[in-house]
């Protein structure tokens, strides 16, 4: 019988995605869908868009084509989707410079009022060209069986660190997890079940692991874009900024292992009382992020840049098959 596996995918900008990319690539193209049961797909930010590519192509049977589509995808930023950030550098320099700018109260009304409803519109659009949510839905709504998914996001109001299962899929569920206040602003859900204000989920589950629990996977394949550990020290404000969120999110990820591990222990040592089989051993295996990207990283969006990205998360799975 093959291994049930479910595959995490971090968030972190556009590296995350093109990191996510090309580790899909790898798999399909080493035949890793047809040699293990890979089923459940969980993310936050641009890791809950590659998880929902991958998701919507298990569904339909087609897993093979999720790597052309998330290829489009993830260059489609470079193609002058959005204004292109060709370096580091730049990245920071326009944060600085929108930061200054907030200043003026002017400037404050005008980003909150039409550059932010802009990009909100825009990343709508570009999330739609490549997930055919209503299609998904309706496939999900006649489907004898239904893969996996879990979306992570955050109310930034009650506190509540949500996370999106297939049962709750839908277009809100995709823009929630990855809602950056500063750019696309907060995605507001009016009604129903999952009312709230929510913004990106990498404030609360990047991404969410526990979960993954309840869909009795044998084996937890954890792509990650947010180094653990770093070769150089951060000296300027904002490598120290982007290292204190590394550590954060990465702490938090940290816990969520540690419980599946203590589930493990009791499995193991009988302490877990298991009659009816909700529970079995979780192997964790990590495809490990070992560059030691600069800061700014997450918004840069050149050809380049994602390129290079997309070729890095292809060799670490490669090397991760192998090992």
């Amino acid at each position: 019988m093959k291994k049930r596996v479910g595959i995490a995918f971090q968030g972190g900008g556009f590296p995350a995605g093109a990191i996510g990319t090309g580790v899909i690539k790898s798999l399909v193209r080493k035949g890793a869908f047809t040699t293990y049961d890979i089923d459940v797909f969980s993310g936050t930010s641009a890791g809950a868009l590659v998880a929902t590519v991958c998701w919507g192509h298990k569904l339909k049977g087609t897993i093979e084509e999720a790597p052309r589509i998330l290829e489009k995808q993830w260059m489609h930023f470079a193609f002058g989707f959005m204004p292109l950030v060709p370096d580091a550098k730049a990245a920071h320099m326009s944060q600085l410079l929108d930061s200054a700018a907030r200043i003026n109260p002017m400037y404050q009304c005008y980003s909150e009022n039409v550059i932010v409803p802009l990009l909100r519109q825009l990343i709508k659009e570009w999330v739609l060209t490549y997930i055919p949510v209503n299609e998904l839905i309706s496939l999900r709504d006649k489907a004898d069986h239904v893969p996996g998914l879990a979306l992570g996001a955050a109310d930034v109001l009650t506190g509540e660190v949500k996370v999106f299962t297939e049962k709750d899929f839908c277009l809100e569920s995709i823009l929630a997890s990855g809602s950056l206040d500063e750019v696309n602003g907060v995605t507001i859900i009016e009604e129903g079940l999952h009312k709230g204000s929510y913004c990106d989920g990498a404030w609360g589950a990047n991404p969410p692991l526990t979960p993954l629990i309840d869909y009795g996977i044998d084996e937890l394949w954890f792509v990650e874009v947010l180094a653990k550990n770093r070769k150089n020290l951060p000296r300027t404000p904002a490598e120290r900024k982007d290292r204190k969120n590394e550590l954060w999110q990465d702490t938090l990820v940290e816990h969520e292992l540690r419980c599946i591990e203590k589930i493990n222990e009791w499995l193991a040592s009988g302490r877990l009382q298991n009659e009816d089989g909700r529970y079995r051993f979780i192997k964790i295996k990590k495809v490990p992020m070992l560059l030691d990207l600069p800061a700014g990283a997450d918004l840069v969006n050149s050809t380049s840049f994602i390129q290079r990205m997309m070729a890095y998360g292809y060799q670490q799975a490669s090397h991760f098959l192998t090992d």
